[in-house]
């Protein structure tokens, strides 16, 4: 038999860095039976993409209030929901026509299990002493990665490196998230948008996440330090979740 846990120690940071306003938006909290925890990014040089990552997270509380169902219908219901609502909302208004978001969420049982749908380039890292492992983005370079024609470092600066396959509002392309699950037991859950993590190495960010253990918030805060100090151009989001075994 699994042993529950009672509580799941989480926090979240946000900041707009060099950009007049924030189009990241993240949600993190316990919605009846779940802890949920998500992370929206509004596309850069669309309209109104922070109403667009509000919207996506508006979304992913909102199916948690409302429904019982399994998390992974639950968070494919969230993303379908934002997309229909993101497609009406630009088709209807001229200054929002065109936004889009990207969406990374994830869903913690009491048992500790952790499903997370991700669609676009945020991103969830499961991070422990033997483990760091990442969900896939949705974008041109990562393909030119898995059709073996670059290397992750060659694309690291490569001049299209923040071109998606797919965002959630987008008129042309099809709805198509990716899901994963797992064991969080003794693991860190962290969330971040593309002016984090294309701005710190995974192992910097892993480095950070374990030196300062159970100190969430001085995580997050040390992760986005980490990012402007490397001149990130763009907002940075970051929400670091432990459970409390």
């Amino acid at each position: 038999m699994r042993k529950t846990v009672k509580s799941v120690r989480y926090s979240g940071r946000s900041e707009k860095g060099l950009r007049d306003i924030n189009e990241d938006a993240f949600c993190a909290g316990k919605i009846g039976r779940y802890w949920v925890f998500a992370v929206a990014d509004g596309l850069g040089g669309h309209a109104a993409g922070e109403v667009a990552s509000g919207i996506a997270i508006d979304c992913v509380n909102k199916v948690f209030r409302a429904g019982d169902a399994d998390p992974k219908t639950m968070l494919e219901t969230a993303i379908r929901d934002a997309d229909a609502q993101i497609l009406a909302r630009s088709a209807g208004r001229h200054d929002e026509c065109g936004m889009a978001t990207t969406l990374t969420a994830a869903c913690v049982d009491e048992a500790l299990h952790c499903t997370v749908i991700n669609l676009g380039d945020t991103r969830a890292h499961f991070i422990a002493a033997d483990r760091f492992e990442v969900t896939r983005d949705h974008s041109y370079v990562q393909g030119l990665i898995d059709a073996g024609e670059i290397t992750p470092e060659e694309a690291w600066h490569h001049p299209k490196s923040n071109v998606l396959i797919q965002a959630i509002g987008d008129p042309d392309g099809e709805v198509r998230p990716d899901i994963y699950e797992g064991d969080l037991t003794g693991s860190f859950l962290l969330l971040t948008s593309d002016g984090l993590h294309d701005y710190v190495r995974a192992g910097w960010i892993r480095e950070i996440v374990l030196r300062n253990g159970m100190n969430l918030d001085l995580s997050c805060e040390e992760l986005i330090a980490a990012a402007l100090k490397n001149d990130s151009d763009d907002n940075i989001t970051a929400v670091l979740v432990h459970p409390d075994e």
